[in-house]
């Protein structure tokens, strides 16, 4: 065997280990650490636009690949709209009752690391029984500074401010609601109720954590393109 079929058999089963193997297992991953029945809404969505655009059979490659892209775009909806989680939630438990929150109120800090932001804990009592229950929801809202490199002091305390203000906010127009087993006294929180929330959405930071990589290297590239023709027109006056 020569150096070219070598190469060739080595990319040959390199592919079928990704393709085959780490890419269905991580998004059996994806599904399971997800509500299900986005999964099966994407299943059926899937096969009805499909079977109706391309009138073929489902049982190939090309409709995983369908289904992977309708999927993804259906998480990223998901992920942005904290009504439809609470929706997906309400309906996919239906056996959890609404109970009525009191004095609630936010521990906000600031995280470093990779994801600089603010972070809201959210303490809230409720009633059950004749007896008052306290818990607290840990990272129940985000405030991404999405900056390329770093944050300054002053940026740090703004973004806490700014969230403290918008839990405030939130409970005051009681913009909440809290869900609980009856079974089991477990509850969930869902804060707030908007149509639309960017900042506790992974999938739009997964979007802009791309852009980054993406654009900063552009940019620097960019720079050193005109850098270099500047000097060199210099160079030659």
């Amino acid at each position: 065997m020569n150096t070219n079929e070598f190469l060739k058999t080595t990319k040959k089963k390199s592919d079928d280990f990704v393709f085959r193997i780490i890419v269905p297992l991580l998004g059996l991953l994806v599904v399971i650490f997800n509500p299900i029945s986005l999964f099966i809404i994407s299943v059926l969505a899937s096969i009805l636009v499909y079977i109706t655009v391309f009138r073929t059979t489902i049982f190939s490659k090309t409709f995983l690949y369908f289904l992977a892209v309708i999927y993804a775009v259906i998480m990223f909806v998901y992920s942005v709209s904290p009504k439809i989680q609470y929706t997906e939630f309400k309906t996919t438990h239906p056996n959890w009752i609404e109970t009525e929150g009191t004095s609630l109120t936010a521990d906000v800090n600031w995280r470093g690391g990779k994801n600089r932001r603010s972070v809201a804990d959210i303490t809230y009592q409720y009633r059950m029984n004749n007896k008052t229950f306290k818990k607290t929801a840990n990272n129940a809202l985000k405030n991404n500074t999405y900056s390329v490199f770093w944050n300054s002091e002053k940026e740090k305390n703004e973004s806490n401010q700014d969230l403290k203000k918008r839990v405030e906010n939130y409970v005051q127009q009681k913009n909440f609601k809290i869900l609980r087993n009856p079974n089991s006294g477990e509850t969930k929180l869902f804060i707030p109720l908007n149509d639309l929330l960017l900042s506790n959405s992974f999938g739009f930071q997964l979007l802009v954590t791309f852009s980054k990589v993406m654009l900063v290297p552009f940019f620097c590239m960019l720079f050193l393109f005109f850098w270099k023709d500047k000097g060199f027109n210099g160079f030659k006056k």
